[in-house]
């Protein structure tokens, strides 16, 4: 049985997975429709990917790290996959 660390961390990657996923898409259309806001949509979606990437990162770490410590990473990654979904949901906007 998972603890309930391991189920928010699978969770959280779960999350990253399809975000992921997500950024990759909007890429390709990015490509594919040529634009005005072509330049700034790359853009936009190059900063939502360090983000994803810095969320990956914190994700893996939190395994090993004590209680205290565990608490605020998931906290700051929670804040990273707000801020990924939130920028994702503007991208996906502009193609709508």
């Amino acid at each position: 049985m998972m603890t309930e660390r391991e189920k928010t961390q699978a969770q959280i990657e779960a999350r990253l997975r399809q975000f992921g996923q997500t950024i990759s898409e909007l890429k390709v259309k990015t490509e594919q429709r040529q634009d005005q806001f072509n330049g700034q949509m790359r853009q936009t979606l190059d900063d939502i990917e360090k983000q994803h990437e810095k969320a990956y990162q914190r994700l893996q770490t939190m395994s090993s790290l004590a209680d205290a410590d565990w608490s605020a990473t998931e906290t700051d990654v929670s804040n990273y996959l707000d801020d990924i979904d939130a920028g994702l949901r503007r991208a996906l906007a502009h193609y709508k």
